[in-house]
């Protein structure tokens, strides 16, 4: 499973590893792995992903939390 976020300025995906953790990418390049998606979409959020073009935009569109995220069943 994973989940996709299109925004005006990145695609972010959430995509789980086969130990359990997540992984967050960034334009089909990785960044960050947390325990959970819900921690990702935060970090997406607060802009704590290790993208600098993103973690430094002065307004965004990404939501909270997974709501908004398109579910993907792989």
């Amino acid at each position: 499973m994973k989940y996709r976020l299109e925004t005006e300025t990145s695609t972010f995906e959430i995509v789980q590893e086969p130990l359990g953790l997540w992984d967050l990418w960034v334009d089909n390049l990785p960044t960050l792995t947390f325990p959970t998606p819900e921690e990702a979409a935060i970090a997406v959020f607060e802009q704590h992903t290790g993208y600098t073009i993103w973690d430094q935009l002065e307004k965004h569109t990404a939501p909270r939390d997974l709501s908004d995220w398109e579910v993907i069943d792989s």
